[in-house]
């Protein structure tokens, strides 16, 4: 009998078959403390992937394919189609390039990408297409994709943009297939009350170094909750770190089609059972009503997010967006994370059978590379936080983006610098599948499921090789 069998087929029965959309999803969620430490070093190492082809790289570290970019021009009989599952791009169209003649396709989130799929499969893919963070690598390396080169763009364009979106959407010979606009690097929002009272100091740069490295991390966690007589946790359950640890990784988890477990995702299983049975979490799940209430009872120090989750009706920080702000707003300081991760983004795509390229090709350029665009995205409030180094630096200078929401903080200084950290050498096609399975063996494993690490990672493989997604 195959180790873990019966645990195995327990876990087959929680997890889905699989997410679809183009919006992020998160992720639901000691080989002992030793481990743990040893991976937390890892954490604060840096990669860089190698190119296929050498061609100088203006945008970070490091070079991609280019071949000359195409005169492109548009079928005179055909109109654009564009599809999303917001209406997001949509209304960028409508500023930026007024009066162009497109159609614009909208379905759920949930169905989404099986359409696109399934479009593709079928020859009948629309022209241009958003595309989120979890699936860019799956429809890079899609043969249905068309290179920026291949649709007029040159590699100059992408200049001013963060390495890792150009990273992320390369195909497996360093070509790049799509271009993003919107970006959301992820930081640690805190409450300085809590942090004054049980850290000692409520000031970024002091609250900055408890979260400089997971074993500060862990040393703060404890302080807090021994402070506080366990009244008050630093995070309200292991999924607010799950992808800042795992961003640390160096090795993808398919090598030739076999999974590899590396020494951080590994170290994250024994990480997390000693936060947990320290009891130094709440213990929440993301996204249930326990966890939101801690953002407004005092009793979590810390949530790990974007400028748009602070703003988002669960965690309201935002007075000016949401009628019902959160009490505590103006209580919060923002610092980065022990190891640089993203929760999402929006790319652009455009499809092999596109005959609409010139089109295309105006629309990326406006929205993905235009300095004063971008400029703009981001002083309306219709991004965030855009994919533009120049921008974002100019905005960590700047008065306006002082919010008072956050204590008076400039947050674009602390996410710039972690756009810059972000690594996806690791991340490959299947990673939203592979994750999803991840995170429910360290739940099971940190809640004493597993005999060792060893089972833990035998009935993870089970998993995958079930659903085929690595080979025995």
């Amino acid at each position: 009998m195959k180790t873990g069998r019966l645990t195995a087929l327990a876990l087959s029965l929680v997890i889905a078959a699989g997410t679809a959309g183009c919006s992020y999803s998160p992720a639901e969620t000691t080989a002992g403390l030793e481990t743990a430490q040893t991976s937390a070093k890892a954490a604060v190492a840096e990669t860089t992937a190698a190119a296929s082809e050498s061609v100088p790289g203006e945008t970070g570290t490091g070079s991609y394919a280019e071949k000359p970019a195409l005169e492109v021009k548009d079928s005179e009989s055909g109109k654009l189609v564009v599809w999303s599952c917001n209406d997001e791009l949509k209304d960028l169209i409508d500023a930026y390039l007024p009066g162009k003649d497109y159609e614009y396709v909208v379905f759920s989130p949930d169905e989404y990408k099986s359409r696109l799929d399934t479009a593709m499969e079928s020859g009948e893919a629309p022209d241009m297409f958003v595309c989120d963070y979890d699936y860019v690598r799956h429809y890079a390396n899609s043969d249905n994709t068309l290179s920026i080169n291949a649709a007029g763009i040159p590699n100059k364009a992408c200049a001013d943009m963060y390495d890792y979106t150009l990273r992320l959407a390369c195909d497996d010979s360093g070509n790049i297939k799509g271009l993003a606009w919107a970006l959301s690097p992820s930081a640690v929002f805190y409450q300085k009350s809590l942090a004054q009272q049980y850290l000692g100091s409520s000031e970024p740069a002091q609250v900055a170094k408890e979260f400089s490295s997971w074993g500060s991390f862990l040393a703060a966690a404890r302080k807090v909750s021994k402070e506080s007589e366990g009244g008050v946790k630093i995070i309200a359950g292991t999924d607010e770190i799950f992808k800042s640890y795992l961003g640390s990784r160096s090795n993808p988890w398919k090598t030739d089609g076999k999974l590899h477990v590396d020494s951080v995702a590994e170290g994250y299983l024994g990480f997390s059972k000693t936060i947990n049975s320290e009891k130094l979490t709440s213990g929440f799940q993301k996204g249930s009503d326990e966890w939101k209430a801690g953002m407004r009872n005092k009793t979590v120090l810390s949530y790990w997010g974007t400028l748009s989750f602070a703003r988002s009706s669960d965690f309201a920080l935002d007075p000016s967006l949401i009628q019902k702000a959160n009490p505590t707003s103006g209580d919060w300081g923002i610092v980065a994370p022990p190891g640089a991760f993203c929760s999402g983004g929006s790319w652009l795509m455009v499809s092999s059978n596109c005959d609409m390229k010139k089109t295309c090709a105006d629309i990326i350029t406006a929205i993905c590379c235009d300095q004063g665009n971008l400029r703009d995205m981001l002083a309306s409030g219709k991004c965030d936080f855009v994919n533009s180094r120049t921008v974002i630096s100019a905005a960590a200078s700047d008065e306006r983006y002082e919010f008072a929401w956050l204590g008076g903080q400039n947050p674009y200084s602390v996410l710039g610098s972690v756009a810059d950290k972000t690594d996806v050498t690791p991340v490959g096609s299947d990673d939203p599948e592979i994750n999803g399975v991840f995170s429910k063996i360290v739940s099971v494993y940190s809640e004493g499921g597993f005999k060792s690490v060893q089972d833990a990672k035998a009935t993870f493989r089970e998993l995958l090789i079930e659903k085929k997604i690595v080979k025995e």
